[in-house]
């Protein structure tokens, strides 16, 4: 019997996240997942480069993934430093290395965002839209949203970063969507994302969301 290995990776990136939030629900192995944190992030983005790198093998793909983990660092070391961009916020010590008070993982965090909502809206639109940048950008940019929703107030509860405001900033949200859209635009424009990305990618956007939700929930 041909054993499905794309099927396995998808069930053991469901048992790992579910796990996860459970854990955290029942308040074990806490310290482990703490140090765990930032390799995960790290790992996972480049999990998913590999997977897409592995179906549609595209140099361009290489060069565009870099520029987004370098913007996505220096997007947000601009934002802790001024508030300007997201609101006024810190990062905590769980995401470690971090430069100049900015976790190293951030901008690979970024680049799994991106490569994750831009699978869900290969999965979602009509096959025309996938061949139009500028839709499949908005949808990408959408989606980053709605994760980001459900991804903050889980994030604050593991230490990740905390809000020096009462509530989180209306431009938080604005910010994702619109440097959402710029980065993935780039991509599509360099002919990225026009063919179907891997089931991994898209299942990677929906564990995570269900990871947070059970953090959120404990």
């Amino acid at each position: 019997m041909k054993i499905d290995h794309n099927k396995i990776k998808i069930i053991i990136l469901y048992i790992f996240l579910l796990a996860g939030g459970l854990w955290h629900t029942l308040g074990v192995l806490q310290n482990a997942m703490r140090l765990l944190a930032a390799p995960m992030i790290v790992g996972l983005s480049l999990t998913l480069c590999y997977e897409h790198l592995r179906n549609h093998f595209n140099r361009k793909f290489i060069f565009w993934g870099v520029f987004v983990c370098l913007t996505g660092f220096v997007i947000e070391l601009i934002g802790v430093k001024t508030g300007v961009i997201f609101g006024s916020y810190v990062y905590g010590e769980i995401l470690q290395p971090a430069i100049w008070d900015v976790p190293v993982a951030i901008g690979f965090a970024w680049l799994a965002m991106i490569v994750c909502s831009a699978a869900i809206s290969q999965y979602l639109l009509p096959a025309r839209y996938l061949q139009q940048p500028a839709r499949l950008a908005l949808a990408i940019a959408v989606l980053m949203v709605i994760f980001d929703l459900f991804m903050e107030p889980a994030a604050t509860k593991l230490g990740y970063w905390t809000w020096n405001t009462a509530s989180i900033p209306l431009r938080n949200y604005l910010a994702w969507f619109v440097f959402g859209f710029i980065l993935s635009y780039i991509g599509l424009r360099l002919g990225l994302f026009m063919k179907k990305s891997s089931a991994l990618a898209a299942h990677a956007y929906i564990a995570q969301l269900c990871y947070f939700v059970l953090v959120s929930l404990a």
